[in-house]
């Protein structure tokens, strides 16, 4: 690895941790909670969980192609706390919410988070083991999104909630859920994944917006309230960044253009 980009990385650990832990414990010594900013897609999450309960039809849960063990095994997790959360609203109706998954590292923890959801509504004799569905594996995989759309019409879903890991199959899942009238929030860490969630989503998570479920799904916490803050502290320290080394680029070049037009590059 560059020894710039082993640099920065630090650089962004170290921000990042004293950030986090600085702002929890200011949190903490306030005892009230720092506002956290408006994601319309956590805000539709938990309505369209009450709908299904309602219509009496499962919401769909889908992680993609996300596994553990591999570099995308922070995302599977937070995944699969979006997924908790969906399931334990889910858990106070009479269906079950379906999850769908590509990478068998997973099942077992989906099992774990579903039954963890029941166990936290003390209904945990209405769990199902039919509710976690395994379908064809593979990054990018047709054959998975194929799968997917025909089950959005065996199972009635009621509504869709995309994270973890697509890429352009996502398009194919998220018409076919326009079409039969099912709402949808999506996201990916796939560049094509996350603009195909952006156009076709009805609410998309956009980049690291996924980790920040607790604070939004959960009972909000300092630490989690922490996260958001920290997260967007960041995000305008990259901006800024951007910006600067933008503008160092374009600086010089501008310079000799001016002394060259004026002076004859004399």
């Amino acid at each position: 690895m560059d020894t710039t980009i082993q640099v920065f990385t630090v650089l962004i650990l170290l921000v990042t941790l004293v950030s986090s832990t600085l702002v929890t414990q200011f949190i903490r010594r306030r005892r009230t909670l720092l506002p956290v900013r408006r994601l319309p897609a956590y805000e539709l999450m938990p309505v369209l969980v009450g709908e299904s309960i309602e219509r009496g039809l499962p919401i769909h849960v889908s992680l993609g192609s996300t596994g553990l063990g591999a570099n995308n095994t922070v995302l599977t997790l937070a995944s699969a706390e979006v997924f908790y959360a969906a399931a334990q609203r889910a858990a106070t109706g009479t269906v079950a919410p379906l999850l769908t998954l590509s990478d068998t590292s997973v099942i077992p923890l989906g099992y774990g988070t579903l039954r963890r959801a029941y166990a936290a509504r003390d209904r945990l004799s209405r769990f199902r083991r039919d509710s976690i569905r395994w379908l064809p594996a593979g990054p990018r995989s047709l054959a998975f999104a194929g799968a997917v759309t025909a089950l959005l019409s065996t199972e009635r879903v009621s509504a869709n909630i995309l994270v973890g890991s697509y890429g352009p199959e996502l398009a194919l899942i998220l018409d076919t859920a326009y079409r039969r009238g099912q709402a949808s929030v999506a996201t990916s860490n796939q560049l094509e994944g996350q603009a195909i969630a952006y156009a076709l989503a009805d609410r998309p998570l956009i980049g690291e917006e996924i980790f920040v479920a607790p604070a939004y799904l959960g009972d909000p916490s300092a630490a989690s309230s922490a996260n958001v803050f920290t997260l967007d502290v960041l995000r305008w320290l990259l901006v800024i960044a951007i910006l600067v080394s933008t503008v160092v680029a374009v600086i010089e070049p501008v310079r000799e253009a001016v002394e060259a037009f004026f002076f004859g590059g004399g």
